[in-house]
């Protein structure tokens, strides 16, 4: 009676057939069954783990009982250590949360709060003695407290995090304020210097102002001459996102940082 190539149990002999045919069962018989189904065994697994399986085991949509705690990394486990696994007070659930999430790590959310030792980065002051891993690591650069017995975790509210280096600030710790390039242009006039015309203006440049008439020289050499005295510039004139905002604002959704203060313990 050995295991199938999918693990199931497959018989040689029928033996309700040999009943029905009269067919004796005699030792010899027996002794064959016997052989077969301590092969088929051997090609699975012993009970004190000496021979290796050498193919899946199917139970059948039966449970594996009594099953202890598994130990090693290739061990399985049982039921009792999955539940665990989900509980507060679990040592395995915590060690896995201190190996993904270090002290000082950023995340955002949608909560709104301090919850499970993290921290909301509000810039809010904060205790150095309950909280000294994370004062250890960032020490007062956010900000020193009292100076004696608080410290001050970041303050992220409206600013955007970005990648140290390039062109960035020179540390985690300073906030590079908003700022532009330039914006340089330049009309071009033609004209004798008493009556200078300016070539069309478009895009940021509005329309020139209204001419103002003067005189130019004196006597019998005076003659009336124009003068266009101003030109403007509006950058919301060639697109709408000008002048939308008083801030460099590209397009954005709001979220909460928060920053793992505290190991789990």
């Amino acid at each position: 009676m050995p295991f199938d190539s999918e693990g199931m149990f497959s018989r040689l002999h029928n033996w309700e057939d040999d009943r029905i045919n009269d067919i004796d069962i005699v030792t010899d018989h027996m002794d064959e069954e016997d052989d077969n189904f301590a092969e088929g065994l051997s090609q699975c697994f012993l009970k004190n783990g000496n021979s290796q399986m050498e193919g899946n085991f199917n139970a059948g949509n039966f449970k594996l009982m009594n099953v202890a705690d598994g130990a090693l990394p290739s061990d399985a486990v049982n039921r009792s250590q999955l539940d665990n696994i989900t509980s507060e007070n679990s040592s395995l659930l915590k060690e896995v949360m201190n190996t993904l999430f270090k002290v000082g790590d950023i995340k955002a959310s949608t909560i709104a709060e301090n919850h499970d030792n993290w921290l909301l980065c509000d810039g809010q002051a904060v205790s150095r003695s309950d909280y000294a891993d994370l004062f250890a690591l960032i020490g007062d650069s956010f900000g020193e407290g009292n100076g004696v017995t608080t410290f001050n975790v970041p303050d992220y509210r409206g600013k955007f995090l970005r990648g140290l280096g390039g062109d960035s600030e020179d540390d985690i710790y300073t906030t590079q304020e908003e700022s532009l390039p330039d914006i340089e242009a330049k009309l071009t006039s033609l004209g004798d210097g008493s009556n200078g015309t300016f070539y069309t203006a478009d895009g940021a440049f509005g329309d020139l102002a209204s001419p103002t008439s003067y005189t130019h020289g004196g006597g019998s050499s005076a003659r009336a001459a124009t003068m266009y005295n101003s030109v403007t510039f509006k950058a919301s004139r060639d697109s709408e996102i000008y002048g939308a905002s008083e801030h460099v604002t590209p397009i954005n959704q709001a979220v909460n940082f928060f920053i793992k203060a505290k190991k789990e313990e």
